[in-house]
């Protein structure tokens, strides 16, 4: 069975580990499989490790253009003529048009299309009331294009149905390979981040988050909220792992807030998982999630976790509502937290029992299950 995995970006994301790790295992499972997709250096290197062919396409882009579609759709159909493909598994909003190439062939291969998060259909993301409408138009028109659709966790398939946009799908969580997890221990991942930080981080109560800077992971919320926290837990500071394009407008929102001793933003890191067991408590203040693959690492390095009730979030903590706050909601948020500081021995022990339902090995039998019989 040869397979092909389409992706958006090759830079460091989750949908981009989601991606390397299926096709990881898939290939271990006896499977053939090959990933395209655009601009980044993260998917490719890391792929090449494993021998696994990668195709770039120019035309995969982030920003969506009419133009850059239908050039997308021509670079995909050669590709897939090319090779034959049985299955193509498209895995963002940008790449879903591409279910219209595989009509032009004599031998259509099954399309597969996996929700990573809402994005545009989210009731959280921000958009006037013609780009929403457009939105709904595309995914309506080509979720029809392809021949089973997945999800990522059970609200995000509930608001889809009840959208009228699917009939029926699969939920299949994302998984991660414990194996291959090597966490630092708490102590030097507090030194790492010290050092990166420039200041002794031993006493400190640390709130970590992993994550790009935009608009979908809100950490403005946090950034304008710390004073407050601080006033609840005098030594807490918190660090953000990630880069992207707010970038500039968190540095000087913590400029303005002079809190540049207390709130880091230390970049993107590769194999950013290692250093989590150096939070006190990992954090997630999305607007709109799938299920975050930073959250099942968190879930692996055995910390306790708070996020926003929203999207594939309640899945992962298993609907504790110890580890779940009202989105933007502060008041909710820092009672919370201070309960996680009290309680924390007793969620870490609850989380490890919540880590199997996101195992790599249960996520690719479940995707292979799938693609086997798609391919009868």
């Amino acid at each position: 069975m040869k397979i092909l995995l389409v992706i958006t970006k090759s830079e460091i994301g989750g949908a981009q580990v989601f991606v390397l790790n299926l096709a990881r295992s898939l290939k271990r499972s006896g499977c053939d499989v090959e990933v395209a997709a655009g601009d980044g250096n993260y998917l490719f290197g890391e792929l090449q490790k494993d021998n696994i062919t990668f195709h770039y396409l120019n035309s995969l882009k982030r920003n969506f253009s009419v133009l850059n579609s239908f050039y997308f759709i021509y670079d995909l159909y050669r590709l897939l003529k090319a090779n034959r493909y049985d299955i193509i598994h498209l895995n963002s909003s940008n790449t879903l048009i591409g279910a219209i190439s595989s009509f032009f062939l004599t031998k259509r291969p099954k399309a597969i299309f996996t929700f990573h998060g809402l994005s545009f259909l989210d009731k959280n993301y921000q958009a006037n009331f013609f780009f929403k409408m457009l939105a709904n138009f595309y995914y309506k028109l080509l979720l029809n294009t392809v021949d089973q659709v997945v999800f990522e966790c059970n609200l995000n398939y509930k608001e889809v149905k009840e959208a009228g946009m699917v009939k029926n799908a699969e939920v299949i969580y994302n998984g991660l390979d414990e194996k291959e997890m090597n966490f630092l221990s708490e102590k030097d991942a507090r030194i790492y981040f010290s050092e990166k930080c420039g200041l002794d981080l031993t006493d400190i109560f640390l709130i970590g988050s992993t994550g790009r800077l935009i608009y979908q992971k809100n950490y403005d919320f946090l950034i304008h909220n710390y004073l407050r926290i601080k006033e609840k837990i005098p030594n807490a500071k918190v660090v953000i792992v990630g880069d992207g394009p707010d970038r500039e407008n968190y540095e000087g929102l913590i400029q303005k807030l002079r809190i540049q001793n207390d709130f880091f933003l230390v970049g993107e890191l590769k194999n950013s998982h290692q250093y989590m067991k150096g939070f006190d408590v990992f954090t997630l203040s999305s607007r709109y999630e799938g299920v975050s693959i930073s959250l099942i690492e968190a879930l692996y390095a055995g910390i306790p976790i708070l996020a926003s009730n929203v999207g594939g979030n309640t899945d992962v903590v298993g609907n504790s509502q110890d580890q779940l706050f009202v989105l933007d909601d502060f008041d909710d948020y820092i009672s919370k937290l201070e309960d996680i500081k009290r309680n924390r021995e007793a969620i870490i022990k609850f989380n490890a029992s919540l880590k199997q339902r996101f195992s790599l090995d249960s996520m690719m039998n479940h995707y292979k299950h799938l693609f086997e019989e798609l391919n009868k």
